[in-house]
Order: structure tokens, then sequence, then C-alpha cells
């Protein structure tokens, strides 16, 4: 929302995207046009270059689904819009076909079905519209009859609810966007009813005229001074409905044109809504129109004038266009009863909410045609964009410059080429027609730079002509002389710019070449950098000039400083001093200082002197937005006004007040931030809840219209503080982001001390949106930072925002503000919110759309690592992600991966991971032989040849039958659980075999300790250590001191000893390997006094003796 966006405009000047020339006419449609429509398969490029303006495809390639409707749709059945908001919307019969045009992210088209009725469906009467940045849009469509049918999000055709406008048999004509207030549904009658948002659906509200005493009175006065004005409102015939912001971000302006007259209405909150006036046009239309054909030889007198009023259009923040159409009743006719009709362009100020007296401006325009007697005009629909005004009669566009009345060369479509809708993205005019699809309007390079330059030399001739006044009052001609021959710098400058301001260019750069006559050096803080910031910061802090209070208070060292404002008023002077900046801008670039800037220290951090000036028209942008609202806020305003000028040790005395000293002090006016907090966190310990709450729904209201008035100016004017050089490389770290702590704070305070307080759903909404509009703010600076620097400082300053991103987002998760957090999560990818709100909502389909949609920032594998550190296998292995995504990540966690193996047939990979798990496996035995068995099934279900497998898993499987046969006795004195037992190494299962707590140990189970031996991963020397020690444990297992030694064959027969080489000899095997020899083993100091022993020595020997002679037999 605050990112700052490229000019769309740029990248269509040098050429169409196909590198032909932009010189001549070239208007090929793909397809001819045929009756039933034709069907844009493909995407040309420039259509016609008149030379000023090219008419060329834009946007995206239609859908397949769009593409089928208008292939199967008869002529004049199709209408479409184009949302401003890079979304588009059809209409044939009930289906609307929604789709993104422009504007990035992941292409959609979605299908809904319209409400039935008897009388035909227009895109018109829907509206497509997301409620919170980057969120997936909603949808709003009526019917004819006025039953209003609502989705949430275009994505669930099967989530809309229905509710019925109650208009009485009157027929709806358009609906108009007006967000955040709703939406505008008007009748053809020119019924009003306002469609808001309430809960999770949506409510209507039927806009009524006020009926006291002074209700209507502006119609009345109208009606004293110029005449009767015609029928009531309800009879009215409706011409068209616009809307535009109003005096802040919560409130909106409609402008209803009717025939009978032109209505102004103020709608705020979705609920508080009031007409301002209704003015009749008639008489200002006429008369103006009269004057302008006076010019041109006209007869007569302005009654013979009769006028329509065919469209309307806002231009700019003041001003509207009507387009008005007159016949000269008493004009000669010709060709029998022919009268020659006239088109005129009438400019009228709706920025105050007094009626218009009088239009600013008329133009009468080139073209004309003819009506019969008793006939009606032929309507023409109006785009104005950029000062130009767009006039469309069939398949001719009439660019219009609404200032001179200038007709440029008109933009022509094909015979047959019929336009199903129109709309703007904001900077240049859209149509959509059947061959191509999505067009543009926009200047040629030559056309765009000439326009620009007469735009700039008529904004600077105005504030240089407002302005130089009000320097021509407060500094005198002998003051100026003084500045320009001071020795001090500061004053030369000053002097260059008033020079400047009173049109003595000339002048102004002499003086300019004489103070910084050497080319400048990029340097932090040099001389030129430090004076023209400090200038700037003498204009924004300047006093009124012409306030006798101040005359009084000034300082002798400030009281030849430039006075910016002649007004007595804090808002105008306020005004007046952000026109002042725009001219010193103006100055330092005309003067040729403007390239020559590099950085200074602002805040402790170089920051390049452009952007400095920047923050200065930014804060004074912020003094406007607080000044203009102060009065809807005033008790809150007042306190923390006062405690901030408490804290900068200023007293109100005499007769000037907190605000004069408070908006005086422009660069300091984010101060008040910190009194905001304070007073907040005084109120917790002071106020009641609910009182608590409407101070924080203040504050906030405050702070975030005053941010997003600086935020949306700096998104605009981007391009105007542009830095090369030195300068560019440097970290953009702007005031907003300076005041970061302050806005948490007032985030955190509003999490636990506002929403949690909101006892009904309207305060939570309010609340909510307030937390996601702070949230926005906050996290939209933090970006902007991280991406002006690069290298090591980037990846620092990005693990801090990744941190504050998620502090700032999961709180709202944990409050399910779903809608809120995930708005915010889509838009700067917290994926980690994503997943969660999917899973906590058990929305599966929006997921796999995630997933789908950020496949370029591997959201597949993020949802993959949160369901493992989550322990979420389960969830994990039914995921509809790519499987080879899920593959891919499953090959560092093992010990699931063969699910997925076994799910997608790859037995061969699921055998060799469930042999490596069940080899590495130490924590269950029973999971080792689960894992044994099901490898040994896998190996065989698979294609492979596995000879080199099975002896693995045959060799795990002998120890895992090893460590079963233990005797339960030693487990337990081991104190391990024989049904729940760890995984034993052969070391160890050795030991429990021949251990002293093995008490019943006889030959086997030491036979099978030396088997375990061979599965003992030691070197030579210590493997045969431990045989020696295996040995040396079966020779005591008997005693040997009671032995008969008069038949000694007979009697070491029955020795544990023995009996293990007798098995060994009936194994076949060979015993000079498998025996140790009797010199060896009496060496064994584990033996302890039993090596020594006479008897054991010469039993020993015999029985070696015997074997060994058998052996050879």
């Amino acid at each position: 929302m605050f990112t700052p966006k490229a000019n769309l405009l740029s990248g269509r000047r040098g050429g169409s995207r196909s590198n032909t020339p932009l010189s001549g006419s070239r208007r090929t449609p793909l397809l001819s046009t045929r009756a039933k429509g034709s069907t844009p398969l493909a995407r040309t490029n420039v259509i016609e270059d008149t030379g000023v303006h090219i008419l060329a495809s834009f946007g995206s390639s239609l859908p397949v689904l769009v593409i089928e409707v208008l292939t199967l749709a008869s002529a004049g059945e199709v209408t479409v819009s184009l949302g401003e908001n890079g979304w588009a919307w059809l209409v044939s019969g009930r289906r609307l076909v929604v789709w993104r045009y422009s504007g990035g992210g992941r292409a959609q088209c979605r299908e809904l079905s319209l409400p039935p009725s008897d009388l035909t469906h227009r895109s018109g009467l829907c509206a497509v519209y997301s409620l919170t940045p980057g969120q997936t849009p909603c949808c709003l469509a009526v019917s004819p009859e006025g039953v209003v049918r609502y989705w949430p999000s275009i994505v669930h055709e099967g989530s809309s609810t229905e509710t019925s406008t109650e208009l009485g048999g009157q027929e709806c004509f358009s609906l108009t966007s007006i967000l955040p207030a709703g939406c505008i549904l008007a009748t053809t009658t020119s019924t009003l009813v306002l469609i808001h948002h309430a809960g999770q659906g949506v409510s209507c509200k039927h806009l009524q005229t006020s009926s006291n005493l002074l209700g209507g009175f502006s119609r009345r006065v109208s009606s004293l001074l110029w005449g009767s004005m015609g029928g009531v409102q309800g009879e009215a015939r409706l011409i068209k409905v616009v809307g535009t912001v109003g005096r802040d971000t919560d409130t909106r302006v409609v402008i209803v044109l009717t025939a009978s007259g032109l209505q102004k209405w103020m709608v705020e909150d979705g609920e508080t809504y009031k007409q301002i006036y209704d003015a009749d046009m008639t008489d200002i239309a006429r008369e103006s129109m009269w004057r302008q054909l006076e010019k041109d030889g006209a007869e007569g007198k302005p009654s013979w004038l009769k006028v329509w009023t065919l469209d309307i259009s806002i231009v700019g923040e003041e001003n509207l266009v009507i387009l008005v159409a007159g016949v000269n009743s008493n004009e000669n006719v010709s060709q029998g009863a022919s009268f020659r009709v006239y088109y005129s362009l009438l400019t009228i100020k709706i920025i105050t909410d007094a009626p218009p007296m009088r239009a600013e401006g008329c133009v009468l325009l080139p073209h004309t045609n003819f009506i019969a007697e008793g006939e009606d005009p032929a309507g023409m629909e109006m785009m104005c964009v950029g000062g130009i005004c767009f006039l469309l009669s069939g398949q001719i566009i009439l660019p219009v410059n609404i200032q001179s009345g200038e007709q440029l060369p008109k933009i022509s479509l094909s015979s047959g080429d019929s336009v199903l809708g129109t709309g703007d993205n904001g900077e240049f005019p859209l149509l959509f027609t059947i061959p191509y699809g999505v067009l543009s309007i926009t200047p040629t390079q030559g056309g765009m730079r000439n326009e620009s330059l007469n735009l700039t030399d008529n904004l600077l001739d105005k504030s240089s002509s407002k302005l130089s006044d009000s320097l021509n009052i407060s500094v005198s001609a002998q003051g100026l002389e003084t500045l320009t021959m001071s020795e001090s710098k500061t004053d030369q400058l000053k002097a260059a710019f008033l020079l400047f301001c009173k049109r003595s260019k000339g002048q102004a750069e002499a003086i300019i070449q004489e103070l910084f006559p050497e080319e400048h050096v990029e340097q932090l803080d040099s001389a030129l950098d430090r004076l023209v910031l400090s200038l700037s910061k003498d204009l924004i802090d300047d006093f009124p000039a012409s306030d006798p209070r101040w005359m009084e208070s000034v300082p002798a060292s400030q009281a030849s400083r430039t006075g910016a404002s002649m007004s007595l008023l804090v808002l105008q002077q306020l005004e007046d001093k952000l026109a002042c900046h725009d001219l010193y801008i103006s100055f330092l670039k005309s003067v040729g200082l403007w390239n020559r800037l590099s950085a200074v220290t602002v805040r402790g951090k170089p920051m390049p002197t452009a952007l400095s000036l920047s923050e200065h028209n930014e804060k004074n942008i912020a003094a406007v937005t607080l000044r203009s609202i102060h009065m809807d806020h005033i008790k809150m305003m007042d306190v923390c006004m006062k405690s901030s000028l408490d804290d900068r040790n200023i007293t109100a005395s005499g007769s000037l007040t907190s605000q004069d000293h408070f908006y005086r002090e422009i660069s300091r006016i984010d101060d008040i931030l910190d009194s905001f907090v304070n007073n907040i966190q005084h109120s917790i310990r002071c106020e009641s809840p609910s009182e608590l709450l409407k101070s924080i729904v203040s504050v906030n209201t405050l702070v975030i219209n005053m941010l997003k008035a600086v935020l949306s100016s700096r998104n605009k004017r981007m391009g105007e503080y542009t830095t090369t050089g030195f300068a560019a490389s440097l970290e953009y770290y702007p005031w907003t982001a300076e005041r970061r702590s302050q806005l948490s704070a007032l985030l955190k305070l509003s999490i636990s001390h506002g929403y949690k307080s909101a006892e009904d759903a309207a305060e939570r909404v309010r609340i909510g949106q307030q937390i996601l509009d702070l949230a926005d703010i906050i996290l939209d600076g933090y970006r902007s930072q991280v991406y002006s620097v690069d290298g090591e400082q980037r990846q620092v300053l990005n693990a801090e925002y990744i941190r504050e991103r998620e502090q700032l987002i999961q709180p709202l998760v944990d409050l399910k503000l779903y809608d809120q957090a995930a708005s915010l999560a889509e838009k700067y990818l917290e994926f980690s919110a994503l997943v969660r709100i999917c899973e906590e909502t058990g929305n599966k389909d929006k997921l796999d759309e995630y997933i789908s949609e950020y496949s370029e920032h591997n959201f597949s594998e993020f949802v993959f690592s949160w369901y493992m550190k989550e322990g979420k296998q389960s969830r994990l292995l039914a995921s509809t992600g790519s499987s080879k995504e899920l593959g891919r990540f499953l090959t560092g966690h093992s010990d699931i991966s063969w699910l997925h193996d076994f799910h997608t047939n790859n037995f061969n990979n699921a055998a060799s991971t469930l042999l490596q798990a069940a080899s590495n496996e130490t924590d269950l035995l029973e999971r080792k032989k689960v894992e044994l068995s099901l490898a040994k099934l896998a190996a065989l279900a698979g294609e492979e040849d596995f000879e080199d497998v099975f002896p693995q898993i045959e060799q795990e499987v002998m120890l895992v039958k090893s460590q079963e046969q233990l005797p339960v006795s030693v487990i337990e004195q081991f104190g391990l659980d024989h049904n729940n037992m760890r995984v034993l190494t052969p070391r160890e299962m050795i030991e429990m075999y021949i251990g002293e707590e093995n008490r019943s140990a006889d030959s086997l189970e030491f036979i099978k300790a030396l088997d375990l031996l061979n599965y003992v991963q030691l070197d030579q020397d210590e493997k045969e250590r431990v045989r020696l020690h295996i040995w040396c444990q079966s020779i005591l297992r008997n005693s040997w001191s009671d032995i008969d030694t008069d038949n000694p064959i007979e009697s070491v027969k029955e020795t544990v000893f023995f009996k293990i080489v007798e098995y060994a000899f009936h194994q076949g095997l060979d015993l000079s390997s498998f025996l140790t020899t009797p010199e060896i083993i009496l060496e064994q100091a584990e033996l302890g006094n039993l090596r020594h022993e006479k008897n054991f020595q010469y039993l020993l020997k015999t029985g070696y003796e015997h074997v060994l002679r058998a052996c050879g037999e």
C-alpha cells in the first residue's frame, strides 16, 4: 500500500513491446469483427499512434474463460468493468467472471453466479475490491431489482449471502465504490442506498435528505436567486454518481448528477452520512456556455440556450468536470428542422461545503453534431485523467485539454469494434474491446514531456504568484537588498530564493554562482548541503508574517525570516508553508543546486540531502493532516499538544495559544507521538475500559490519518526526490522509521487494552482495522529500509525485519483476527502466519492456493518445515503439494520420507530409507523391528535387484533377535523395560549376556556373545581384547578346584568353556583360529589367582590337547 510504484508510463515511451516503431498508424486486429463477437486469442501491441497518444494492449492476456464467454455471447449481451485496483469483471446473463488484468501477483479468474432477475444484469452493478491491501478481493453484485449478493472472497463462490435493498420497484442504475465507507447504489430515479460492511456480511441504508428546518437550504436559496429548479430528488433522472476522498481517510464525498441538479453527500465510517447540498446546475451551465458561444459570434440571449448535463468526472482533489450539451433554439436551422448541438466542459469546485454559484472554467469543444427538434443529444462517455478529458463516441475517442479546450488528435477504433467497458488505473484511461481485450491510452514521449512541462510551469506560476505577494509584504525591498549584500551565506541563499519567488531568476542564479562557484565534490555534511537543509527547516518553522501576536514574540534574531504565509488561519498557514517548500525545491532545481546535493548526518546516520528535504515536506503534510482533523478529536489533541510543548519547555503566553506554538514548529511535529503513547499509558491507570477504548481509537485515528497522508505523498513524489552517486547507496531511514518504537507501543496497547476491551462487534471491527493499519505502516517502513541497502547490512536488517514481522502479525492470529493477519502476511510474506491461519480455520483450499501463488518463494518447503516443527507429520504427508517438492524435502527426514515413497510407489527408495533408518535407530527396539520388516517388504515389492540389501537387512534382524533373547531378569537389573526397550549396541548386549548380572548364563549365552563380536565397531586389537574377556568370563563361570583331575577329559566336558569349544567343533569351525591358546589365557589378569592354580593349568591344557588331537583325527 505504501511501497513506491514505478511510473507505468515509463515503460511505453520508447516503443512498443515488440520493438515496432511508434510512428504511423498500426491497427491490425488479429481477428476481424464478427456479428456475434470476435475472439481475442492473442495480444497485439500498438493499435494506433496519433503522435500525441498511443492506443495499445495493456496488462496480461485474457483468461480462457473470458475468451469463452466473449465467443459464445450475442452482440450487446456482454458488459465489462475495469477497476483501478487491477481487477476486471465481465457480465453475460447471470454469469459474472472476475479476473486480474494487471497489478502483479498470480493471475486469477473466477466465475460467480448473479442473482435471478427478469431484467438484464450489467457489470456497472458489480464491484470487486479488497478490504485490506494484498487480500483476496471480495465481490458485491446487485440485480436490477435491488437484490444484493455478497461474496467475502471471490475464491469461494458458495460463501455468498443475500440481502434486499427494499427499493419498491425502482430499477438500479449504478454501483459506485467509496471504500472504506462502502458502495453507493443508485437507481434510475436517483434514490441512493449505502451498502456497507457489517460483520461478515453487508448492510443497506437508504440515504435520506435532511427533514429539519434547514434541510435542502442550499436548493431553496438557489431557487430564490435563480428561479425554480424542477422536481425533487426522488423523481430526478440519474445521470451519474462519482466518489472521492473527503477531509480524512475515513470520509468519502459522493457527487450525484441528476437531470435536475448536482448533489454532494458526505459519508463516514459506513454509517454516518449527510447531504451537503443539492444545487441546480442548469443556469450555471447555460450562462457559462453562452459566454463561450458569444465569443464565437453567437447572437441572442442565454435564455435561448437549452442545455443538457451528460456526464461528470472528478479531476484532482478540488474540481469536478461536467460534460454539457447545448442547443441555441434561435439559431438558423439547416436541413429542415435540425439544430446544431454544441458541447462544453464545465469545471466547478467541490472542495468546499458551499453549493457552486458559478463555474471556475468553461471550454467549448470543437466537436458538434445535429439533432432534430424534440430529440435529446447523443451522450458521450467521459474519462478525465492527468488534465486530459477523453470523450468516447462510438468508435471515436476525442482527447481534449481541460484547461485550454484544445482538441488533440482523435483516436479511432476499427469499424464495428464496440467498447464493452471503460476504466482507468489512476494514470491513464483503459478500454475493453472484443478484438484486443484491455487497451490503454498513454501519451507519447514527446506529448507527455510537453504536457509535463506545461503543467510544471503552470503550477510554478500559480505558486510563485501566490507566494510572491506574501514575500513582497514580509520582506521589503530594503530588507532584500540587505540580505543580498550580507556576508552570511545563509542570508545570500535566502536572498536568491526570494528573488526566484519574485521571478528574478537571472539575479538568483548570479547569487548562486558567486556563492558556490566551484563544482561541488560529493562529501558528507558539506557546507552546501547543510546550508540548503538549514533554509528548508527555517521555511517550515517560520512565523506567520502578518500575525501581530507573533510579531510581539518573535526573537530579534529571527525577525528577518522569510515569512511564508500571510494568513492568520493556522490551517492556511500550514498550506502556505507547504506551497512555499514546493517552490523552494523548484528553486534548487532551477538554479542548478539540486544535482550538486550529497548527504548530511541526520539522527546520527548519513542521509541523502534530497530525502532530508523530502522529510520537511512530509512533516508539513503531517501538520496539515493533524490540523484538518484536530476539531474531531479536540480533547485528545489539546491534551497531547500541551504535553508535547511542555517537553520543549514552551508555555503559551499572551495572545498566543498552544495551537499557535505547536503548529508553528513543523520540524518537530512528530514529537506528539510520544505524547500520544504517554497519554494512553496514563489512561490505562485512570480511565474506565470504555473510556480507555475511546482514547485508543482517537489516538489511532490521528496517527493513522497523519501517517497515511505522509506515506501517500511519499509514494507519489518519490521520483521528485531521487538521489544519485554516493547518496544513492545510503540506507533509507526516514523519520517515520525513527518513530517505530512509538508506533509499536501503540499497536501493543491497541491489542492488549483496545481490542480486548471492545464489547460489541462494531468496536472490534474498528479497532481491528486500526491494528492492521498500524502494523502495515510499521512493516512497510521496515521493508523499505531493508531494500535500501545491500550486502551484509541488508542481511542484518532483514533478520531484524523478519523478527519484527513475526512479532507484529502473530498476535493478530492469536486474537483470531484472521482476515487482518492474512492480509499482512500475504503482503509481507509472513508464511508461518499463513500456514497457521489455514490450519486453525481448516481452509485447505486456501493453503493449496498459497502453495501455488508463492511457489517462487519455496512456500511449500516452508509448509513442510512448519508441519515437522509442530509435530504434524500426518498433515505433512497428506499435503497436496508437488510430490517432487515433498520428496525433495523429505530427503532430510528419513523417519517419514518412506511413507511418501510408499504413496508414490517408489519402493526401492523406501527400502533403502527404511534400512538406513533402522540402522540409525537407537530409541526403540520395536520401531527398529517394524522398520526392518517394512524395508524387507519394500525391497520385495521394488523393481530393482536387492541382493546387496537383503544381507544387510538380515544382519540387522539378527541383532534385534539377539536383544530380544536377553533374559528378562538381566534386562530389569540394568533398569530397562522389557516391553519398551531402547536399541542396545552389540557391545552392550555382550556384557549383558556374560556379565555377573546374568547368573544363569550357560554356554549358549557365551556363544551368542562371541557371535555379536562380529558386529562390534572396534579395531582389531580392541576386538581381540573383548574376545579374551568373553573366554575369561566363560572360565570363571565354573569352580575349577572341584573338578576331578583323575578323569580330566570327562570332567572338563561339563564346563562352560569347553561346551563352547564343543559347539564350535560340531559347527565345523576352525578351532585353531576360533580358540585362544592356553598360554594367552593364562596371562589374563581377569582370571585373578585362578591362572596360577596348578589344577586349573593342568585341566585347561589337557582339554586343549584332547580337542586338538580330536581335530587332527
